[in-house]
C-alpha cells in the first residue's frame, strides 16, 4: 500500500450545491496518526469512461502514460476535447450521483459524448464517500450500484478508482466482485513532492495488484508544467506505466486546479514523446484489458428509522470501522481553508464518548462530524414537504451552528441551509432548531453542527425528529390551484355558493383550523361581493372582496375551514362570477397557545365608518380596537383582517400600523376615486390593542374591517409561529427598473430587515403600479418552479395592491413574475414572517 493515502468525507461546499468536496490528507504511512490530521483542501471529484479494449501490454521499455479524470467536472470536457484532438485519449472516473446534478457537472449526455470519441468512463461509486469508514452492505452499494447506474446510461464500465484512494484489502475485494478489471489509488508513485522521494518511478506491467494501481499524488495548482513532464521523463528509462490524474482545467482559485496553457502544454509533450517512440498513451481499459463482466446488485440499504431519533448512533457510543477514526455513522466533513483535528473525547453529555474538533488554523469554510453522504446505510430518510427538528448538547470555545444537506434520488447531494449562530458555551448546552419544508424531490438529509473559525467545539447526544408544528402554526404551501369554476361548476349564480376542499388534498392534512389563498373573481355579469367562511357555519355580515361588472380582481384570504375541511364562497350579486382560489398555505388545528400561533375567527365586522358621524378625513386616521374585543385577547401581537375602502372623493392609499408606533413607509390599499376596494391586511397589535388606519388622501373615505384572526402575543420560537414586524418596504422597482413583460424579479426577505434567514415565509403587500399593460403578478418561493396560480390581477395604468403569504426559498428570497405584455413597477411592503 502506498505511502500517500487519502480519508475524507465528501461533504458539499456550504452556500453552493453538492459541488466542493473536501479531502482530508491522512499520510498513513508516515508516522502520523491516521485520524488525528484533517488539512481541509477543495477537492471536486468526477471522471469520463472510455471505450477501447486493450491490445496487449507494451515492453518495459516504453512508457505507458494514461491521463485520468475525477468527479465528472464539467471543465473536463474542454480538456477532453484538446487532448481528442491530438489523438490522445483519457480515463473519466464518474460518480453516477453527480451527472446531471448541476451546472459544475457533467450530464449523461456529455459522459456518452466522450465515449464516443473514444475516452473511457470509469466507477467512482455514487455519492464519492470515503469507503473504508463505511461497512460492507454500503460499500458494496456504492461500488455496485454506481456501476450499474453508469451502464443503465449506455456507458461501457470495466475500471474503478477509489474516492480519497481511500481502500482496504475487503474494499478491493468487493470492487473485485461488482465486476470491475481494476482499481486506481493515489500517492504511491514519486513525484515532487518531498514525501514522495523514494518511491517507485512508475508502476509494473502489468499492475502487480491490479485493484491497487499505483499513481501519483493528484495534480494540484501548485504543480509545474516541468513537474507535469518529469512524471514520463523520469519515468522513461524504466519503462512502466504512469497515471495522471486530474480534477479541474481552467478553474481560477480552486487548489485543484491545472490552467489550460499547462494542460495543454502537456499533451503537446505527451504527443511529442509518443511520435519519438519513447512513450504510449492509452486508457485504463486499454491498459487492463479484460471483458465486461457482469454486475451483481448492492444490498438494500437497512430499512430507514421512521419514528423518535432518526439518527443512528446519535451518542457516538458505537466504534466505525476504521480503528481511532469516526464514530459508526459519523464522518468528518468541512470546506475552505483551514485545520483542524477530531477525536472522540470521553468528556460526554451522557454515555462515555463526545466527538471533538479542534480549529487550529483558519482562512473560512468549516469543520464537523456529521451522518455520511451515503446510499441510504446511515442518513436519515425524509419526505419532502415535512420539517425536521434537529438539537445536540455542545460546548465550545467559539460559536457554532447547524448546517444541513439533502439527496436527490440515490446520489444527488446538495447544501440545504444553516440555522442562526449559537454562542459559545463552557458547560454543556442544548440547541435545537427546526428545518425548512424538506425541498421536492429531497430522500434523505443529513446535518451538524459546525466550526467556523479556530476553537475547539464538543458535540454530543444529537437528535433528529420530524417536527411537530403546535396548534395555530402555519405551514407554507407553494401555491397552488384548488378551485377555478371556469373548469369544474361553471359561473357561481347570484346570491349562490360554491365550496371547495381543502384538508385532506395535496398533501394539507384532513384536519386543519384555517387557509390562507388568493381568491380571484373573474367575468362577472354584475357588480357584486363574495364573502368566504367555514363550511357548515352561518354566514358572516363580512365581505371579502368587492367587485364591478366584468372585473377581474383578486384578494388574499385567511379564513377558517369547516368540519368537513371545506371553506364556502358567497356570490352576494344580481349576476353570475367565475371564482379562483390559489392555496399559499393552512393552520394547523388544535387551540393556539404558543407564542406567535394563530388563533382564526368567523370573520367578523370590528369597524365601519359608514355607521359613524364622518369619513375619515384627508390624512386623517382612525383607531380600530382588536385587543379585548369579540373574544379576542387583550394582548395579541397581530391581527388579520380585510380591509375595504368605500364611498372615496379622492383617490389615495390607506396605511396599516400598531397603535403607538411610527406610521411606516409602507402601504396596504390604494384606491380610485369613488371605487370600492378591499386588501387582507396582518399588521402587528399597539399595546393598547388598537392597530391604527391612515388615509393618504385629499378627500375622504369610508373604511371597513371584518377581522379572520389574531396571532398570540410573546416571541415567536416554534416552527410555523408568526412574529410581526413593523411593515417595512423591501422592494420598490420604480426606484430601479420596471419588470418585463414575462419577466421575474427576486427580492431578499430572509437576512434583512430584521426577518431571520432561516424564516420559512413571510407576509408582504404587492402593488402594481405604472403598468404598460394588463396581466397579472405571480408570488413563489425562489428556487421552486414557476406554479399555475397568480396574487394579483391589473389593468394597464392601474394601481392595485393584494396582500401575499408566500414561502421563502431556500436562499431568502422571494419571485415575483410579471405575465404581461408591458412592464409594470412592483412594491413589496413586508409585515411579518413565519419561523
Amino acid at each position: 500500500m502506498g505511502a500517500d493515502r487519502w480519508t475524507v468525507a465528501s461533504v458539499p461546499e456550504r452556500g453552493q450545491p453538492w459541488k466542493i468536496l473536501e479531502w482530508w490528507k491522512i499520510l498513513k504511512s508516515r508516522g502520523t496518526a491516521a485520524t488525528a490530521i484533517g488539512t481541509v483542501v477543495l477537492v471536486l471529484a468526477t471522471f469520463f469512461n472510455a471505450v477501447l479494449l486493450a491490445p496487449a501490454a507494451q515492453a518495459a521499455s516504453l512508457v505507458t502514460v494514461t491521463l485520468t479524470f475525477d468527479d465528472a467536472h464539467v471543465d473536463q470536457m474542454a480538456a477532453a476535447a484538446y487532448m481528442n484532438s491530438k489523438g490522445l485519449h483519457g480515463t473519466f472516473f464518474t460518480p453516477s450521483g453527480f451527472l446531471n446534478s448541476d451546472s459544475l457537472h457533467m450530464t449523461t449526455a456529455q459522459a456518452l459524448a466522450l465515449q464516443a470519441a473514444g475516452n473511457e468512463i470509469g466507477g467512482h461509486t455514487v455519492t464519492h464517500p470515503d469507503l473504508a469508514q463505511a461497512d460492507a452492505g454500503e460499500v458494496t452499494r456504492q461500488v455496485c450500484d454506481d456501476r450499474t447506474n453508469l451502464t443503465n446510461m449506455g456507458l461501457r464500465v470495466t475500471n474503478f478508482a477509489y474516492p480519497y484512494a481511500s481502500s482496504t484489502p475487503a474494499i478491493e475485494t468487493i470492487v473485485q466482485s461488482c465486476g470491475y478489471n481494476s482499481a486506481r489509488g493515489l500517492g504511491d508513485i514519486a513525484s515532487q513532492i518531498p514525501a514522495s522521494a523514494g518511491m517507485p518511478l512508475s508502476e509494473t506491467m502489468p499492475p502487480a495488484d491490479p485493484y491497487l494501481t499505483k499513481a501519483p499524488d493528484q495534480i494540484d495548482s501548485t504543480w509545474t508544467l516541468q513537474n507535469l513532464k518529469d512524471l514520463t521523463l523520469k519515468a522513461e528509462p524504466g519503462g512502466g506505466w504512469m497515471q495522471y490524474t486530474f480534477h479541474h482545467i481552467n478553474i481560477a482559485n480552486n487548489p485543484l486546479n491545472v490552467s489550460t496553457a499547462n494542460f495543454n502544454a502537456l499533451i503537446d509533450f505527451l504527443v511529442a514523446e509518443q511520435a519519438a517512440g519513447r512513450i504510449i498513451v492509452k486508457t485504463v481499459d486499454q491498459v487492463i484489458g479484460g471483458t465486461v463482466k457482469t454486475n451483481p446488485a448492492g444490498p438494500p440499504p437497512p430499512a430507514p428509522i421512521t419514528s423518535g431519533n432518526l439518527l443512528r448512533n446519535p451518542g457516538f457510543e458505537t466504534a466505525g470501522p476504521v480503528a481511532g477514526g469516526a464514530p459508526s455513522c459519523w464522518v468528518p466533513g468541512g470546506y475552505g481553508n483551514n485545520t483542524y483535528t477530531y477525536s472522540t473525547v470521553t468528556g460526554a453529555h451522557t454515555g462515555t464518548a463526545a466527538e471533538q474538533l479542534v480549529m487550529t488554523t483558519y482562512l473560512d469554510g468549516d469543520a464537523k462530524i456529521l451522518p455520511p453522504l451515503d446510499t441510504g446505510q446511515c442518513t436519515p430518510t425524509v419526505t419532502p414537504g415535512k420539517k425536521y427538528t434537529m438539537s445536540a448538547w455542545y460546548n465550545s470555545t467559539a460559536n457554532t451552528q447547524f448546517e444541513l444537506y439533502y439527496r436527490l434520488g440515490q446520489g444527488n447531494w446538495q447544501y440545504w441551509t444553516s440555522s442562526p449562530l449559537y454562542p459559545a458555551s463552557a458547560a454543556y448546552t442544548q440547541v435545537t432548531y427546526t428545518s425548512p419544508p424538506v425541498p421536492a424531490g429531497a430522500t434523505a438529509m443529513t446535518m451538524a453542527l459546525t466550526l467556523t473559525s479556530l476553537g475547539t467545539l464538543v458535540t454530543d447526544d444529537y437528535s433528529l425528529t420530524e417536527a411537530v408544528l403546535p396548534p395555530g402554526a402555519f405551514e407554507p404551501l407553494t401555491p397552488m390551484r384548488l378551485l377555478d369554476t371556469r373548469t369544474s361548476s361553471g359561473p357561481v349564480a347570484p346570491d349562490g355558493t360554491v365550496s371547495f376542499q381543502v384538508a385532506g388534498v395535496n398533501g394539507i392534512p384532513a384536519s386543519i383550523a384555517a387557509v390562507t389563498f388568493n381568491l380571484t373573481v373573474a367575468n362577472s355579469t354584475s357588480f357584486g361581493f363574495v364573502t368566504a367562511y367555514a363550511s357548515g357555519t352561518v354566514r358572516p355580515n363580512a365581505s371579502n372582496l368587492n367587485y364591478d361588472t366584468g372585473q377581474i380582481i383578486p384578494n388574499s384570504v385567511t379564513v377558517p375551514v369547516g368540519a368537513d375541511g371545506k371553506v364556502t364562497l358567497y356570490n352576494r350579486s344580481s349576476g353570475t362570477a367565475q371564482l379562483i382560489a390559489d392555496v399559499s398555505g393552512y393552520y394547523v388545528a388544535g387551540t393556539a397557545a404558543a407564542a406567535g400561533a394563530f388563533q382564526p375567527i368567523a370573520p367578523t365586522r370590528f369597524l365601519d365608518t359608514r355607521n359613524t358621524p364622518t369619513p375619515v378625513a384627508p390624512n386623517g386616521t382612525v383607531s380600530v380596537q382588536v385587543g379585548g374585543v369579540s373574544g379576542v385577547p387583550a394582548n395579541v401581537s397581530a391581527v388579520t383582517f380585510n380591509l375595504t375602502v368605500a364611498n372615496s372623493t379622492s383617490f389615495g392609499f390607506v396605511a396599516a400600523y400598531a397603535s403607538g408606533t411610527l406610521r411606516p413607509n409602507a402601504s396596504n390599499l390604494n384606491y380610485a376615486t369613488g371605487q370600492i376596494v378591499p386588501n387582507r391586511v396582518t399588521v402587528p397589535v399597539g399595546a393598547d390593542g388598537k392597530v391604527i388606519l391612515y388615509n393618504q388622501s385629499s378627500g375622504t373615505a369610508q373604511l371597513i374591517v371584518d377581522v379572520s384572526g389574531y396571532y398570540l402575543s410573546g416571541v415567536a420560537t416554534l416552527p410555523g409561529t408568526f412574529e410581526p414586524i413593523a411593515p417595512t418596504r423591501f422592494l420598490d422597482t420604480r426606484n430601479a427598473t420596471a419588470v418585463a413583460g414575462d419577466g421575474t424579479i427576486s427580492f431578499q426577505v430572509g437576512g434583512v430587515g430584521g426577518v431571520p434567514a432561516t424564516a420559512a415565509a413571510t407576509i408582504f403587500n404587492l402593488t402594481v403600479a405604472n403598468s404598460t399593460s394588463f396581466g397579472f403578478v405571480t408570488a413563489y418561493p425562489s428556487g421552486a418552479a414557476l406554479p399555475n396560480a397568480s396574487n394579483l390581477n391589473y389593468a394597464t395604468g392601474q394601481i392595485v395592491p393584494n396582500s401575499v403569504t408566500i414561502p421563502i426559498g431556500p436562499d431568502g428570497k422571494v419571485n415575483l413574475y410579471n405575465r404581461s405584455g408591458g412592464t409594470a413597477q412592483l412594491i413589496a411592503d413586508v409585515s411579518g414572517y413565519f419561523l
